[in-house]
């Protein structure tokens, strides 16, 4: 046991050394990334918001407007919408596919949101999300402001490399003797800083290990595909799932302007007020699908409840779709793997122990560097005295 406790000492020592910076980094924007959403909203209350007032407009003259709103080679290519208090939301979004920049800013050739009132056709404000601070944030979290290959893999590493650490950490934590354990359990709040440094990382790193764990395991998938289909197999799903559709057009099929509103009408119909976000997308290929992703308020179990349906983007018309219960059990925790990564899967309660799993999760790389510091000055310290 000693053996191996001396193993995992060192295993723990170095490779929070190595990814210790990065952990840090990740750890506080994701603190920043679990409210995201509401913080958001507050900051930017006059676009979020409307006053309901009557039915909404026809959406293609919504779309006219939008797309009136940006510049000349901005094409709009996606809606969100939530309820009669928000705004929909025109998303014109487009890679730098030519761009050979590590960087994520370069990769980015246009993204952006116009905020419309559906009552009055009036556009609240264009938010630029190349630039968006909450959108930085996320891009940081993920990938460090570089570009998804190189950013994942290195996000990736020190993460999978946390993973290691949380294990170790564990076996360094257990206490010789049972009677110790008291003293792992607890923190001398009136002891010198050397001490009170280490029941800081000691004590609050194995408190935070069980939400430790959930946030890596699902962290992870965003990283590696290997991960993801590993995590999709395990639950009985043999391959990672193809949303995207191709629709067979008829004979004689006319394009109309009213096809997204056609779409949006049958979805509202179909859901009878029972979701949170309609997200439709605005096909950019020939003979793909117009698809819809709807996330379900009452979804019947306790998975995000996320519904796909499929529309001819010629005709608005209903040709296919997959709910939320007809999905495999691979396909449930993906939809979900997001909530429960910033603990948004059952609301306030979770958000809050997410955040605070994050916060605790940041400090760690810092007091455990105060903690090897520490035994390095006093050897130095032995050293030359002898």
């Amino acid at each position: 046991m000693k053996k191996f406790k001396k193993i995992a000492a060192f295993l723990h020592l170095w490779l929070g050394l190595i990814s210790g910076l990065i952990i840090t980094i990740v750890s506080i924007t994701g603190c920043i990334f679990v409210f995201e959403e509401e913080l958001f909203n507050v900051f930017h209350q006059d676009l979020v918001y409307v006053k309901a007032g009557g039915k909404p407009m026809p959406l293609y003259v919504l779309e006219e407007n939008a797309q009136k709103a940006l510049p000349k080679g901005e094409k709009i290519n996606l809606l969100e919408v939530k309820s009669d208090q928000h705004a929909y939301v025109f998303s014109a979004n487009k890679a730098n596919k030519k761009s050979k920049s590590i960087f994520y800013l370069d990769q980015v050739a246009y993204n952006k949101d116009v905020y419309i009132n559906q009552f009055t056709g009036k556009v609240n404000g264009i938010v630029n999300r190349k630039y968006e601070f909450f959108r930085l944030v996320r891009m940081t979290h993920q990938f460090l402001l570089l570009n998804k290959q190189v950013g994942s893999i290195i996000v990736g590493s020190s993460v999978l490399m946390f993973l290691i650490i949380i294990i170790t950490g564990f076996v360094i934590w257990l206490p010789k003797k049972l009677r110790n354990l008291k003293q792992r359990l607890t923190v001398k709040w009136n002891a010198k800083f050397k001490r009170l440094n280490w029941d800081l990382h000691s004590t609050f790193g194995f408190y935070v290990i069980p939400f430790a764990l959930i946030i890596v395991i699902t962290g992870l998938v965003w990283s590696f595909r290997w991960w993801e289909l590993g995590i999709y197999k395990s639950l009985g799903t043999s391959k990672r799932p193809n949303l995207v559709k191709e629709y067979v057009q008829l004979p004689g099929e006319v394009k109309t302007k009213e096809a997204s509103n056609i779409a949006l009408n049958t979805i509202l119909k179909l859901n009878h007020g029972n979701f949170k976000i309609i997200l439709l997308n605005y096909p950019e290929e020939e003979k793909i699908s117009m698809m819809a992703t709807v996330q379900i308020i009452n979804s019947g179990d306790a998975w995000r409840g996320l519904s796909y349906l499929y529309f001819n983007p010629n005709t608005g018309m209903l040709f296919d779709k997959m709910l939320h219960q007809d999905k495999s059990l691979g396909m449930k925790w993906r939809n979900s793997n997001l909530d429960i990564h910033d603990g948004g899967i059952f609301g306030w309660p979770t958000k809050i122990l997410a955040f605070l799993a994050a916060l605790i999760i940041a400090t760690l790389p810092t007091t455990g560097f105060l903690i090897w510091l520490g035994k390095n000055n006093k050897k130095k310290v032995v050293s030359k005295t002898k």
